[in-house]
Order: structure tokens, then C-alpha cells, then sequence
């Protein structure tokens, strides 16, 4: 007979939804939870799963397209994947059910609300999804990274604002370490990490490409992350520079981001978290064309405070990000009140919190 709590999190596509999910799930199992992971089948959140020990249950799911008949396709899938889901749940019996988001949890989530089974909803950005506040309304709690995004949810005395959960690799990053890792040395050199998140930005991608051999002209290392599908063109075209890392991804993140004396990327919300935890001021360009135009309301969050300055997509390319870059590196007072500003909005300790409010809805 099984004593321990039992607990289901669910949430994937991007690293953005699974590595909150792997942190929260991490800290229930330090507490003694049996924890479950469902995702969908071959898929990033399979294999992390696997990589750090959670049993795994594969569910069918797709984001939905609005138009017709393809939207027909795609509910059939998500059904498939909540019976699925819900036949698994019956068999695992949890005691709650989390959700971070990714088109996987919203059949996951459902199926557990229709089984009565409470769930817990951990909304990322500053703008939620349809998804999301659809699920919202039979939620036992929703856990916010950002206070805006409760004016967008019912219930707002189930609402508690945690932040977002970290990876542990993030709160032990290490200099030194970081240095070693990649063999630089200790120079002085002022770092650039360029970063379109875990799926690349072609946009972002190009204007880092155009401004190569300006930022190297003044003395910046840079470290460029293109994302598995542009790496190889990027490198070709690349020039070869002691100074020039291209990679197509990094695993092991914090080495990037705590060497970075400053960030051109994307307004993920969990990248953000991240980097807002080690301090880092930003060059923002939000992807235009995300769901409900959720990283532009991130992106406002970090401006809004002095912690990052936002190019928009339509303006980034390779002159605009010279342009901002070059003097913020050449101001160390500047950099240091973008770097106070980026720490001001670090939450600590979000995957305790989210751990304590599960707890308390069990009781």
C-alpha cells in the first residue's frame, strides 16, 4: 500500500515549460512525493524527464490550429490524449495535479478536473494563454510569476504569487566553473550571450550574424546559442575568431548565463526567471507571433523596472544590436543599475512555495 503523496505534473514542448515542471517536481520528490511526469510521446520533456529519474507516462496532444478542418484533427488528437490521460490517472491515483504549460497539459489538466482530482496551474508569463485561463476556473490554485497576470484569471483568492521555479543548476552557478567549462580566461573581456531559447530565433539569429564583426572589432566575447536548425548555416557563414562561440544549444546553461556580462534574447518567461536570479541586464526583442503576444507583456515587466531595454522585432537586426549593445557594455554604472534592477525581480525559492501550497490543498 502506497503512504506517500502522489503527484502528477505536466507540461512541455519548449525548455520554458519543462524545466519549471522538472523543479517542481524535484521538490515534492525531495519531500518524499512519488511524482509522475506526463508529456507527449519523443519529445524534449521525455527525455528530461528520464534524465533526472521521473517515471514517465507518453499522452497524445497538439496545439490547436484555428482553422478548419485541421482543428478537427487536432481536437481528436487532444481527446485521444485526455482519455489517455485520464484512464492513467485512475491507475496512479495522485493527489494532485500540476500543470506549466505547453499544449500537453491542457488535456492532462482536464482530465484530472474531470475526475475531481484538485489541480494546481503554474501561469508563466505576464499574459496568460486561452488555455490556461480556461482551466483556471476549476483550478485549485493558480501560481503566478508575474502579479499582471492574475487581472486575467477568476478566483483571485486562489491566486498566490510565487515566481517561477528554478533549476538547481541555475542557483549554483558558478563562475569559476563557467570559466573552466568553456576555457576562457580571466581577461576582463566583457561577454555577449546571444540566445533565442531552446528552439533558436531565426530573426534574432540574423541580427547576431550582422554584428559579428562589429561587437569582436571592440574587444566583446561573445557566446551565440542559434538553436539546433540554424547552427549549421550560421557556422558557415561565421568568421573564425577566438572570441566567437557558436553553439546550436547548451544543456548546461548557467555557465552561459552567469559569465554574461550582458543578454540579447527572447522574453521567455523562464529564461527570464533565470536571468533574473543571476543579475543579468537584457537586451529584449519578443517574439511577435508567440500566443497572445505573451513575451511582449514579459519583456514590459524587466523595462518597466530599468532591467532590460526592448528592440521590437521589426527593428532587430544587426546595426540596432551593435547599437545598443556596444555603449551599455562601455557604461559599468549603467550596467550595474540594470543588473540591481534585473536581481529586483528574482523570486526565491518558487518550487518550495508552489511544494507548500500543494501540500496545504491536499490537507
Amino acid at each position: 500500500m502506497r503512504n506517500s503523496m502522489r503527484i502528477v505534473v505536466s507540461g512541455g514542448g519548449t525548455g520554458g515549460h519543462i524545466y519549471p515542471a522538472l523543479a517542481i517536481a524535484a521538490e515534492f520528490r525531495r519531500r518524499g512525493a512519488e511524482v509522475l511526469y506526463m508529456g507527449c510521446p519523443d519529445s524534449m520533456e521525455q527525455q528530461f524527464a528520464a534524465n533526472a529519474g521521473f517515471g514517465f507516462v507518453p499522452v497524445p496532444a497538439v496545439g490547436l490550429r484555428r482553422r478548419f478542418p485541421a482543428i478537427i484533427r487536432d481536437l481528436a488528437v487532444d481527446k485521444q490524449g485526455r482519455d489517455l490521460a485520464k484512464q492513467r490517472l485512475k491507475e496512479f491515483a495522485p493527489q494532485l495535479v500540476i500543470g506549466t504549460g505547453g499544449f500537453v497539459s491542457a488535456p492532462v489538466l482536464s482530465a484530472a478536473q474531470g475526475l475531481g482530482i484538485p489541480t494546481l496551474i503554474h501561469e508563466q508569463n505576464a499574459f496568460p494563454g486561452l488555455a490556461n485561463r480556461f482551466l483556471a476556473r476549476r483550478a485549485a490554485a493558480v501560481c503566478l510569476t508575474f502579479a499582471a497576470a492574475g487581472e486575467h484569471f477568476p478566483h483571485p483568492e486562489r491566486h498566490h504569487l510565487t515566481g517561477l521555479p528554478l533549476r538547481p543548476e541555475i542557483i549554483a552557478a558558478d563562475v569559476q566553473a563557467a570559466r573552466e567549462y568553456f576555457g576562457f580566461p580571466a581577461d576582463g573581456k566583457p561577454l555577449l550571450l546571444i540566445t533565442g531559447g531552446s528552439q533558436g530565433a531565426l530573426k534574432l539569429n540574423n541580427a547576431a550574424a550582422g554584428s559579428y564583426e562589429e561587437l569582436l572589432e571592440s574587444g566583446i566575447r561573445i557566446i551565440h546559442l542559434t538553436g539546433k536548425r540554424h547552427y549549421e548555416q550560421l557556422k558557415a557563414a561565421a568568421p573564425q575568431h577566438e572570441d566567437l562561440l557558436l553553439l546550436p544549444y547548451l544543456e548546461q546553461m548557467q555557465h552561459a548565463l552567469v559569465l554574461a556580462d550582458f543578454i540579447a534574447a527572447r522574453a521567455g518567461a523562464s529564461f527570464l526567471a533565470e536571468a533574473a536570479y543571476l543579475g543579468k541586464p537584457c537586451l529584449l526583442a519578443p517574439y511577435p507571433f508567440a500566443a497572445n503576444d505573451h513575451q511582449r507583456y514579459n519583456a514590459r515587466q524587466f523595462a518597466a523596472v530599468g532591467a532590460a531595454v526592448v528592440v521590437e522585432d521589426e527593428a532587430l537586426n544587426g546595426a540596432t544590436l551593435a547599437a545598443t549593445v556596444l555603449p551599455l557594455l562601455a557604461n559599468s554604472d549603467k550596467l550595474k543599475e540594470m543588473s540591481a534592477a534585473s536581481r529586483s525581480l528574482a523570486a526565491e525559492q518558487a518550487a518550495e512555495r508552489i511544494a507548500d501550497i500543494g501540500y496545504d490543498l491536499v490537507k
